[in-house]
C-alpha cells in the first residue's frame, strides 16, 4: 500500500494536523502486525517519513529505507537501508537509482505473488 497514493487523505491529514504527520496517521489506521513499512527518501531527514518510521518501529514493525545523500536521520532509525551516497544536493542519480530499485523489487515481488497462486 502506497501511503502517498489519496490526495484527499494527504490533503486532509495536512490541513487538520500538518505535513509532518502525513503517513504517521495513516500508519495507525492501516499498520498490521508484520508489515514492513518502507520510506524512500532522498535526504532521509523529512519530518513526516522520520515521524512515520518511528511510528512502525514502536509498534514493533521492521523498516526499510531506500536513501540518498549522507542517509540522514532516516539511516540510525531503519532496520535495514540502501544508501545511494552522493553529495548533498545531487537529487538525480539518488532518484534514478532509487526508481530502478522500485521497479525491480515490483517485479520481483509480482513474480513471487504469481509463483504462489
Amino acid at each position: 500500500m502506497s501511503l502517498s497514493d489519496n490526495i484527499a487523505i494527504l490533503t486532509a491529514i495536512s490541513n487538520d494536523d500538518g505535513y509532518e504527520e502525513v503517513f504517521k496517521k495513516q500508519l495507525q489506521v492501516h499498520l498490521d502486525k508484520g508489515d514492513i513499512v518502507v520510506a524512500i527518501s532522498a535526504s532521509g531527514n523529512s519530518e513526516n517519513l522520520v515521524r512515520a518510521i518511528q511510528y512502525a518501529k514502536e509498534k514493533g514493525n521492521k523498516t526499510i529505507g531506500l536513501l540518498g545523500f549522507d542517509g540522514g536521520k532516516l539511516k540510525e532509525l531503519c532496520d535495514q537501508f540502501i544508501l545511494i551516497p552522493t553529495a548533498q544536493g545531487e537529487y538525480g542519480p539518488v532518484e534514478d537509482i532509487h526508481m530502478i530499485l522500485d521497479h525491480m523489487i515490483g517485479s520481483y515481488l509480482f513474480q513471487y505473488i504469481q509463483t504462489k497462486k
